[in-house]
């Protein structure tokens, strides 16, 4: 199932992933995609609704791949930056529009939309 997972991201330039609060659509899905080499090419974004989210997964990311908060995972927020040469960076909302322009970013997951419910 990944594989076909990232053989569809590698094919298509935009994909609408659909899963259950607490699938691994944020957590999971940035460490596939880094783990397949996309950090090589560029950061690797991934957007969170909230300030609070954005700084707890990055958190939770970073100890799952074994690494200190700021250095390959880190988080950028409105008057707060813990990142470095990073290969993944959570963002709160308030950073969505400045980033989707932003040159230094390559690939770009967007979870904008959990808390919606979908019909």
């Amino acid at each position: 199932m990944l594989v076909q997972l990232l053989n569809v991201i590698r094919e298509n330039s935009v994909v609408i992933i659909v899963g259950e609060t607490g699938s691994g659509k944020t957590t999971q899905l940035t460490q596939y995609l880094h783990e397949d080499g996309y950090s090589h090419y560029g950061m690797i974004g991934c957007t969170q609704p909230r300030r609070v989210a954005a700084m707890s997964v990055a958190k939770r990311v970073s100890d799952e791949m074994g690494t200190h908060l700021g250095e390959e995972v880190g988080y950028a927020i409105r008057f707060e930056d813990c990142t470095s040469e990073v290969s993944f960076l959570c963002f709160s909302k308030i950073l969505c529009v400045s980033i989707s322009n932003h040159s230094c970013f390559q690939h770009l997951v967007v979870n904008l939309i959990e808390d919606i419910p979908m019909c």
